[in-house]
């Protein structure tokens, strides 16, 4: 087997920490594959990637000693899991599960028999190795996201699925949907809701987050991984600053 076929436990004495890119680039790929982050999220769902970039990128990461290459799909249908699973992703992040029936969807979608129904046609074996098949469901990564006030309620039955490894909380989604209903006094109880489940079931919990502080503090509620921004809010973010360094300048008048 490949050295490069990595898998990840996001059970961990420490926070597990994960970069989504956005921009549709492969250089961007190229350029976070040498970062010291435990996973790269190649992002189809709010994106500019289609399946030719997104494959490269994945490619770009999987053969890199760097990140595990994860991809949130757009649909958790069992033709776009597999796309990015032959692409060389090793972790699969699906959004907006509702229900147990839907998360063992994407378990069967995602894994090789028996776990699964997953297609033996991939050319991961090529580009992984010859025992990639036999080694595949042990390494793989299958990421639920629980982005709304039902699906949190859900919760148990849901993370209680066999073959889900972790579970990442759509917190902006869940945010949004409860403030346009006046109940944004109930995220926090929420997100509790499924980080309790989570522990029930064995599951870890992550979370987007925006600050060194604000990981610190869900890291001591008890989250186990974390998604610290994008390639879109970085370059943003060094634009502005670069920006104002650059304009405005006071310089001597000339005569």
């Amino acid at each position: 087997m490949s050295q490069n076929m990595k898998g990840l436990s996001l059970a961990s004495d420490r926070p597990i920490v994960g970069f989504d890119i956005c921009l549709g680039s492969e250089r961007v790929a190229e350029m976070v594959s040498g970062t010291a982050f435990d996973f790269i999220m190649v992002d189809l769902l709010h994106s500019h990637f289609d399946k030719t970039a997104a494959t490269g990128a994945i490619r770009t990461l999987a053969s890199s000693d760097g990140p595990v290459p994860f991809a949130r799909v757009s649909d958790n249908t069992p033709g776009t899991i597999n796309s990015y699973l032959d692409a060389g992703a090793m972790g699969i992040v699906v959004p907006m599960v509702q229900s147990a029936e839907e998360a063992r969807q994407a378990v069967l979608s995602t894994y090789y028999p028996p776990v699964g129904t997953r297609s033996k046609g991939s050319l991961g074996s090529f580009f992984y190795g010859s025992d990639y098949f036999s080694k595949f469901n042990a390494l793989v990564s299958l990421i639920v996201m629980i982005e709304t006030p039902e699906a949190a309620m859900n919760a148990q039955s849901i993370l209680s699925v066999p073959g889900i490894t972790g579970c990442l909380i759509g917190s902006g989604d869940l945010s949004y949907i409860l403030k346009e209903s006046n109940r944004s006094h109930e995220l926090h109880d929420l997100i509790h809701r499924v980080l309790s489940a989570g522990k029930e079931a064995n599951v870890p919990i992550g979370l987007a987050v925006s600050s060194p502080d604000e990981l610190k503090s869900w890291w001591n509620e008890g989250i186990d991984f974390f998604l610290v921004s994008h390639d879109m809010g970085v370059l943003s973010a060094a634009l502005k600053n670069h920006e104002k360094k650059f304009t405005g300048i006071e310089v001597a008048k000339r005569i």
